[in-house]
């Protein structure tokens, strides 16, 4: 049985990581991404991110926009991205160029820069690794020696997330567990591992029992599929447009109907009208 509520709506995940009261859990998942089980090295947050209104006037989605900024000074931004869409590398480096740059103020010197972290949950597969979590930094090509600290990006692909014993998995495991949007029974199992995720857990809860939330979560979801449904339908005139231009070009290169409507799916009666029009209303 799946999560009651989608644990990937951005609404709800600003809740669970973009909250003062729950900041912990924020600090929690962040040392987790960045070193796995190693001893926690960010200790205190501060958020940095405006506060996104559920849907927006247009109608599109907001991307999830957690920005924090660390206690030793590093800036990390959190993402969940629930949609391939094209150009998706070049938009993700775009936002980790913005964050960058923001720290320069009139005056400052380079050394006022710090390292900054984009974190960026997918729903779908996106990357040719087989891993789940990959993390991006800027390499030598030979010695693999690394050129600077202050890029990585760490890419958390949850459909290439395999649930097993929860016993197995480490503090990063959990988490996606978690976010895969996992049954009752793992979430109970999760639950039941480990303090951080219980909380995680209790606080779903309070979430969904919130009136207020839940409806806010609601119209987010709306906001979302309408965007997906009107996308899908404007995808669809675009191929069906394309596919009548290729029907016309081939017609007027002397390709017969019949091949024509095999290729293209048209109905011969479809293609005769298009026949017409093209030969300005007189049918050869």
């Amino acid at each position: 049985m799946p999560a009651t509520i989608n644990r990937l709506n951005d609404f709800y995940v600003k809740y669970l990581l973009g909250s003062e009261k729950r900041k912990h859990l924020t600090i929690h998942f962040l040392n987790a991404v960045l070193y796995g089980d190693d001893a926690p090295q960010i200790a205190d947050v501060f958020f940095l991110d405006k506060d996104l209104d559920p849907e927006r006037a247009d109608g599109k989605p907001a991307k999830l926009d957690i920005l924090a900024k660390t206690d030793q000074g590093m800036l990390i931004n959190v993402e969940v991205q629930v949609r391939r869409q094209a150009h998706l590398a070049e938009r993700f480096l775009f936002y980790w160029a913005e964050m960058y740059g923001s720290q320069m103020k009139r005056g400052d010197g380079y050394n006022a820069l710090k390292p900054s972290v984009s974190i960026i949950l997918t729903e779908f597969d996106h990357l040719p690794e087989a891993s789940w979590h990959n993390a991006y930094s800027i390499c030598n090509d030979v010695s693999r020696r690394r050129l600077t600290d202050h890029f990585a990006m760490h890419f958390i692909e949850l459909k290439k997330f395999t649930y097993s014993d929860v016993k197995a998995l480490h503090r990063l495991g959990r988490w996606t567990a978690y976010f895969s949007n996992c049954g009752d029974r793992e979430t109970e199992e999760l639950a039941m591992s480990d303090p951080v995720m219980k909380e995680v857990v209790q606080a779903e809860t309070a979430f969904t029992e919130d009136e207020i939330m839940r409806r806010k979560y609601s119209q987010r979801e709306k906001a979302v599929r309408d965007y997906i449904s009107a996308m899908d339908e404007a995808r669809n005139e675009g191929l069906q447009e394309g596919i009548v231009q290729m029907a016309v070009k081939m017609l007027e290169n002397g390709i017969d109907r019949h091949t024509v409507a095999a290729i293209t799916g048209l109905s011969e009666q479809e293609l005769a009208a298009l026949k017409t029009a093209a030969a300005g209303g007189c049918d050869a």
